[in-house]
């Protein structure tokens, strides 16, 4: 009449195969390990105006910090990751992530006090053949709130500070892959 209680630690174990092969089947879903290969570039040019090759829209072109690639390709990679999403080691035939920096300058000054702001510009296109299917554009450099009261949500999110080229940059990167993974879903 008295059931045998099982104990804790073996319940424990008997539901943990279940656990990992929920996890497992529902991590693949959107995409396996490894579905991205992401080219990133640097603009060769001078300062000034350009045309993208890619995209053929203009960019205002400026200095690039001399780290900027793999500034943005470690961005890039930390967002991927955070969406579940891996990245391909080499290009194929798919779908592929094209970014094309023309500009990454670092402010000059402190949290509270510059004397000129970071600004970033880069061209991300979905590519595919090498062919351009969508594209989106970040071009920002930070202003003051009493330039522009328009800016007062990102003033707040930014904690009331200047930023770095690399928090720009991640900006950027954040609104530029939820554009292009919309539509690879």
């Amino acid at each position: 009449m008295f059931s045998k209680r099982i104990p804790f630690p073996a319940r424990l174990f008997r539901l943990l195969p279940v656990a990992v092969m929920i996890i497992f089947l529902s991590a693949g879903t959107l995409f396996a390990v490894g579905d991205v290969w992401v080219e990133i570039e640097r603009f060769q040019g001078g300062e000034g105006f350009a045309t993208c090759p890619y995209c053929r829209r203009q960019m205002k072109v400026g200095r690039i910090h001399k780290d900027a690639e793999m500034i943005i390709k470690k961005r890039v990679q930390d967002d991927l990751i955070e969406r579940g999403i891996g990245l391909k080691e080499g290009k194929g035939p798919s779908q592929y992530i094209n970014i094309l920096i023309y500009r990454f300058e670092e402010r000059k000054g402190g949290n509270f006090a510059v004397e000129k702001p970071a600004g970033v510009g880069f061209h991300m296109h979905l590519m595919k053949d090498n062919v351009v299917g969508r594209v989106f554009v970040f071009d920002e450099d930070q202003q003051a709130l009493s330039q522009n009261l328009l800016n007062i949500g990102k003033f707040f999110k930014r904690g009331g500070k200047w930023v770095t080229a690399e928090r720009l940059a991640e900006e950027g990167i954040h609104a530029g892959l939820d554009h292009l993974l919309e539509i690879m879903e």
